[in-house]
Order: C-alpha cells, then structure tokens, then sequence
C-alpha cells in the first residue's frame, strides 16, 4: 500500500492519481516518487497564496541558470530552449555575466526574503524525495524526518542550509546530466554525509544541511569536518540566507 512520505497519509486516507517528480519536470527531471500524495504534490506545485510562484518553481527559476550555463559547455542532444526566469536577468557586459534580480524584487524586500526560504524548501523537497526513491529500504517514516517534513511541507521552523564555494568553476558531470539532470548521492567521498548531516550536488552546485535537529556545537563540528574533506577543491561555505549567496553563474 501507497504512503506519503510527507503527510504520511495511505491509500486509504487520500490519493496518488498524479506523477509527483522529484526534480521538477520544467527543470528536466524524469524521475518521480511513488509515494508522494496529491494533497502533498499539488502543495509544492501550485501557485503560493503570498506569492506569484510555487515552491518548485522558486527552485527551477533559480537553478535554471546553472543549467543554461553547463549546457553552453557542451553539446546538447535535444533543444532545451534559452535562458528565462521571472526572478533574474542575465546580461553580459564585456564578455562577463551579471546576475541581478528583476526591478520589481530587487525594490521587494520580503519577496527576496520569500524567495530565498522557499527555494531551500524546494531544495528539501527534491532531496528528500529522490532520496527516499533511491533508497526503497529507508524507514522514511521514522520521526526522525519530521525535521524534513515541518520545514518543507508545514513551514513550521526554518532548517540551516549551506552553499560551499569552489576555487575553481570545474565539474565532473555524467554524459547528458545538464539535460536531465539527476541526483547522485555518492557523487564523491569529498561530501560529507551521516545520519545527521548531509550533502549534495546538484547542476554544479554542492549544498549541505542537517536532516535531524541539531545543537549549534554539532553543526560546527560537521561543517569543520566537510570542509577539511574539501579544502583542495572549495574555499569556504556560507549559510545560504539570501538568493545571491548562491553562485548560480557557475564562476
């Protein structure tokens, strides 16, 4: 039988009549979880009351950038259209890319401030769905994730969630994953992940946070720990507390 991974809702209770992808669709994603409800799928989906977007598509509008910049880099098999987004402009002055946000959010300061959690409860979103799907023998009901699923799905706390910058703009991509792109979860041993603490990367971009509640001390010393498996390849990592703390231009 059927049940959310979020709401933790069967069959019984509700329904799962509609394909919840896990990487939104716009963004190239083919994979979907099974165990999603439509409750909670319409939820992530559809348009927010206070805003002018969904959860999903604050984490494609954003992470599209950096789609459009890897596939630049290569040839791509089927036409993925050009760069657009509600929230950005990308202009090129003098052979150098500039991000900025469009004049009506730049002059907004709590849309920016929206923007910016609902992109992280994206990022949870699709992590926790595609990890759940690629890992079939996970006890994703386990109280343990209700870290996850208040932040994400209830709104009822906010979760801590860092960018590690790069020295360098090198990647190591899979033929094709700018495409359609995927998540690889042992990517790399230079990704720090325990039953506490996590950390991926996505189109370029590496990302880490807590998956269960943490003491600030705890946090710390996970943070020491990912960037001492790091320190050949990535400088620093910020808390991501405002969009632009994220390098979406891949430089």
């Amino acid at each position: 039988m059927k049940k959310c991974i979020w709401c933790k809702k069967d069959e019984e209770t509700t329904t799962f009549e509609k394909k919840a992808h896990s990487i939104p669709l716009s963004l190239g994603g083919m994979n979907f979880n099974r165990n999603v409800c439509d409750e909670c799928n319409k939820f992530f989906g559809f348009t927010l009351d206070d805003y002018s977007y969904s959860i999903e598509e604050a984490l494609k509008e954003t992470l599209c950038i950096s789609r459009e910049r890897l596939l630049n880099r290569e040839t791509a098999k089927r036409k993925v259209g050009s760069f657009k987004s509600k929230f950005f402009d990308v202009k090129d002055r003098n052979g150098k890319l500039r991000l900025s946000l469009k004049k009506n959010i730049f002059l907004n300061y709590e849309y920016q401030r929206g923007l910016c959690h609902n992109f992280k409860k994206g990022l949870i979103k699709m992590w926790f769905e595609e990890y759940s799907r690629q890992n079939p023998n996970l006890d994703i009901y386990s109280d343990k994730f209700d870290y996850i699923r208040n932040f994400a799905r209830y709104n009822s706390h906010d979760i801590p969630i860092y960018f590690f910058n790069r020295k360098l703009p090198i990647f190591l991509l899979k033929k094709n994953e700018a495409e359609t792109p995927r998540l690889i979860f042992n990517r790399s041993t230079i990704y720090l992940q325990n039953e506490n603490y996590f950390e991926f990367e996505f189109l370029g971009q590496v990302f880490g946070f807590p998956i269960s509640s943490l003491s600030d001390v705890e946090l710390t010393e996970n943070l020491k720990e990912s960037l001492e498996l790091k320190k050949t390849l990535f400088k620093d990592c910020v808390e991501i507390k405002k969009i632009f703390d994220i390098d979406f231009l891949l430089m």
